[in-house]
């Protein structure tokens, strides 16, 4: 993780808006949440111009897929979530084709629901920055 002086200096050149986001969710949010805000942040900073807009279903985005959930790894618990659903799933001894229907349900289900919640992000994302500008 970065320490605090570069974390301080890449965000003391983001615009006011992110600022005060960053700062507001490191007061407000559960611990690790507005670390993730700020590396995903960061992350759309480098992408977004020669990328554009991230969209989950699109083929081809390894590397930021890897830079999310290495992200959710590090600030949300995402590895222990993964090792407790794995635990779960040992523990009730399926055969494996049974075990194969679940997991692919549960990632289709996961992966709508992912979908789902990046677009409502993106939607208040961009619903905010037309509030601010026209303010």
């Amino acid at each position: 993780m970065r320490d605090r002086r570069s974390r301080s200096a890449a965000l003391a050149e983001w615009p006011p808006t992110l600022r005060y986001l960053i700062q507001s969710a490191e007061r407000e949010c559960p611990r690790g949440h507005a670390e993730a805000l700020l590396e995903l942040t960061a992350l759309a900073f480098r992408k977004v111009p020669s990328r554009g807009l991230f969209d989950p279903s699109a083929r081809g985005e390894d590397d930021i897929f890897a830079a999310i959930e290495a992200i959710a790894k590090a600030h949300l618990g995402f590895a222990d979530a993964r090792a407790e659903w794995r635990a779960g799933l040992d523990a009730a001894a399926l055969d494996i084709g049974r075990r194969d229907d679940i997991e692919r349900a549960v990632q289709q289900m996961q992966g709508v629901s992912d979908t789902a919640y990046f677009y409502a992000g993106l939607a208040f994302g961009l619903a905010s920055l037309c509030v601010y500008r026209a303010g």
